[in-house]
């Protein structure tokens, strides 16, 4: 035992006399101290006299970023200018005097109700956001804004007639309340700004070629009622209207049913398209074996404008818009733009009940009224998505 002890004494004895020796050598570090290691917050914020190597980026808020995104991707298509109350709005260039937003392109039907297809360079983006106002001195304009939806309109029919309008830009989107059968009513909407057609035509490629003349609009809204019912659906926004299957007992071949796809990238949306990069950005609506693709970009994404150059798009700051002063009178009138500070005014809007007899406009609003019997957006809000009547079952 002692002679056991003894050897372990002797050996940590050697063991404790070799640390001190190694501690005793001179070292080659010696003196020299240890760089902290870069933490998030420096490499932000840079050493003192040095320039950071990241450049923090100002976050920029979704409704702007959006208006830089629209500008941007409709500014090959039409011109914007700054309209009083409603601010910056966009209006197409090279479209007739009669055109009218909904016109050019076809309805299909998706998992979000009416869906309009159009045939136009900017149409899968000012039919899926914003609203669509008439006015006297420039004719019809797009507002801008950020939800998106299959077709922001109204609808009216009756037994061999159908028709709808644009919703107007004072017709915000409450998901509580929806969009319901007052709407003509609540916001005036005139027989002059719908468009109607033949029940049996809804399948045409483009509407254009079946939309009746407008004078025949007056009696046309007159044996129709409303059947607008936009509503929420999970986190989406539904469009109803007239039942899928009604209408499908009554065209003359098929209203196709589509499924949509929200591509949030022009970088992927110009792959899908196959077009060059020399050529402006089409947003066209096309689909290819039962699929629509529209571009949807998620504005919570596009705060940083670094990501959205990543998207596609460069998201620079805008330019100034033309400034337009509105004066009462002929509606054939040039803007006049202004020399000096413009007031913020109440832009005059064509209601569509301009061109009635004072008799034919007595007649119609009592029809409209009597429609919706007294109710409102506060007591009847949209009906709830209805499975029995909202799910196509085919012809």
């Amino acid at each position: 035992m002692r002679s056991t002890f003894r050897s372990l004494i002797a050996i940590v004895s050697v063991a404790f006399l070799s640390a001190s020796a190694m501690a005793a050598m001179p070292s080659k570090n010696k003196g020299k101290v240890k760089a902290p290691k870069p933490t998030a917050s420096s490499m932000v914020d840079g050493e003192t006299g040095q320039p950071s190597p990241i450049k923090p980026v100002k976050p920029v808020p979704p409704e702007e970023m959006a208006f830089r995104f629209f500008k941007e991707a409709l500014g090959n298509y039409g011109t914007w200018i700054e309209l009083g109350e409603y601010g910056r709005c966009w209006k197409p260039s090279n479209v007739g005097e009669r055109w009218a937003p909904y016109t050019e392109g076809s309805w299909a039907y998706s998992r979000y109700g009416w869906t309009w297809v159009s045939n136009e360079e900017f149409g899968g983006i000012v039919y899926h956001y914003g609203r669509w106002m008439r006015t006297f001195q420039a004719g019809w304009c797009w507002v801008p804004d950020l939800e998106w939806a299959a077709a922001w309109v109204s609808w009216r029919y009756g037994q061999d007639v159908i028709g709808w309008t644009p919703l107007p830009p004072k017709m915000d989107w409450n998901p509580a309340v929806g969009v319901g059968v007052w709407v003509d009513q609540i916001h005036n909407l005139g027989p002059d700004n719908y468009v109607f057609c033949a029940i049996s035509d809804l399948d045409e490629f483009n509407m254009r070629d079946a939309i009746f003349h407008r004078s025949e609009n007056p009696s046309c809204m007159l044996h129709t009622v409303n059947v607008t019912n936009i509503s929420l659906f999970g986190k989406s926004i539904f469009c109803g209207g007239p039942s899928y299957n009604w209408v499908a007992s009554r065209v003359k071949s098929v209203v196709p049913v589509v499924q949509i796809v929200k591509e949030r990238s022009l970088v992927k949306f110009r792959e899908k398209l196959n077009e060059s990069k020399d050529l402006p950005l089409s947003f066209r609506s096309f689909i290819e074996g039962g699929k629509l693709t529209l571009v949807a970009p998620e504005w919570g994404h596009l705060v940083d404008p670094r990501k959205a150059d990543a998207l596609g798009f460069t998201g620079e700051e805008d330019e100034k818009v033309t400034k337009v002063q509105w004066v009462e009178g002929n509606p054939e009138a040039p803007l006049i733009k202004p020399t000096g500070p413009v007031a913020i005014v109440e832009v005059p809007l064509v209601t569509g009940w301009e061109l009635l007899t004072p008799s034919e406009k007595t007649e119609l609003k009592i029809k409209v009224a009597r429609e919706v019997a007294g109710i409102d957006p506060l007591t009847h809000p949209a009906e709830r998505f209805n499975p029995e009547r909202d799910i196509p079952t085919g012809r």
